[in-house]
């Protein structure tokens, strides 16, 4: 899936990781909503995306791995069209915060979502 924003921005401004928290919850809620949809009502449905994706947040946010005597903390890391990370990562720890209400999108951001179209051989 992938998901458009057409609200312009300034020359200068440097997207960071803070910029594109709020988008991939609203991302990943509208790829997950089909699959609870076919079999609850969408109220319900969006409760259980919700549900995940504040899971998902906190695993991100507060998770960690010790492997070898040392310490791995998960982040969620966005990079650029060259593939440079964008800076921000390893500070973003507050993303359970951005995903409070993934489907409240408000239409001066301009957003499409595009799901992908596969072909079967």
């Amino acid at each position: 899936m992938k998901m458009t924003i057409g609200t312009p921005l300034p020359p200068e401004y440097e997207v960071g990781h803070n910029d594109l928290a709020e988008s991939v919850a609203a991302l990943i809620a509208h790829a997950l909503l089909p699959l609870f949809a076919e079999n609850m009502s969408e109220d319900a449905a969006k409760a259980n995306v919700q549900g995940i994706l504040t899971e998902l947040a906190y695993i991100f946010d507060e998770g960690e791995i010790v492997l070898g005597g040392k310490s791995y903390r998960p982040r969620l890391a966005f990079v650029d069209e060259a593939g440079q990370v964008l800076p921000g990562a390893a500070a973003l720890n507050n993303l359970h915060e951005m995903v409070e209400d993934p489907f409240d999108i408000t239409p001066e951001a301009q957003i499409r979502f595009e799901e992908d179209v596969f072909v079967d051989e």
